[in-house]
């Protein structure tokens, strides 16, 4: 199934997959840039990278690219020593890795399943925009678990303390759900409006 180009438009010695492998490789550099760019707090592309991925690519590039782009991140962070940003509490990092690999997981489940009930005529922006809310939502739920969990937080191990900590967590949401929402458009708009080669992007399957 075409991924981002038509029949009509592959070149001969490349296939659809390969050019949403390219697309991801460079929308990639564009958020290890940001990543280290003076963003306000928690907005952040590496969420759009993953919904990018779960949308439009398939196979090793949809897991891995993404997910090895965050762990290059924290690496740099750590080692360089940049407040907020490396490796801490175990537990809540695996559970951060896992959020953001729910993101993929999501945007990709949804993809199919809009493809399936509407078809490619449905991937308008509105569309694309819920797709990342959702995905967003995801990540959110499963890393304010890990929060939970981290002992620095402080929150009671109950129910209260867990309802304690997700109701802290949505100030901080607000501002990563934002950037998910318009990174993930914005990634989408740079494809199909500034690389001639991928202007028939459509979601894969």
């Amino acid at each position: 199934m075409p991924t981002l180009l038509s029949s009509g438009h592959r070149s001969c010695d490349s296939t659809p997959s390969n050019h949403s492998a390219y697309v991801a490789f460079l929308l990639l550099g564009l958020t290890m840039a940001l990543r280290f760019a003076p963003l306000p707090e928690n907005f952040s592309a590496f969420g759009a990278l993953a919904i990018f991925c779960g949308l439009y690519t398939t196979g090793v590039v949809r897991w891995w690219l993404p997910l090895a782009a965050l762990f290059l991140a924290d690496c740099i962070g750590h080692f360089a020593g940049i407040a907020g940003m490396g490796f801490y509490h175990l537990p809540s990092m695996v559970l951060n890795y896992t959020g953001f690999a729910a993101m993929i997981l999501a945007s990709a489940g949804l993809s199919r399943w809009v493809k399936s009930s509407s078809g490619a005529q449905a991937q308008g922006l509105a569309v694309t925009a819920i797709v990342a809310f959702l995905a967003s939502a995801c990540f959110f739920l499963i890393s304010n678990f890990g929060a939970w969990l981290d002992p620095l937080m402080q929150y009671e191990k109950n129910p209260s303390g867990l309802m304690q900590c997700y109701l802290a967590g949505l100030p901080f949401w607000r501002s990563t759900l934002t950037s998910d929402v318009l990174f993930t458009i914005g990634f989408s708009l740079f494809a199909k409006a500034f690389l001639p080669a991928f202007s028939r992007l459509s979601w894969s399957k």
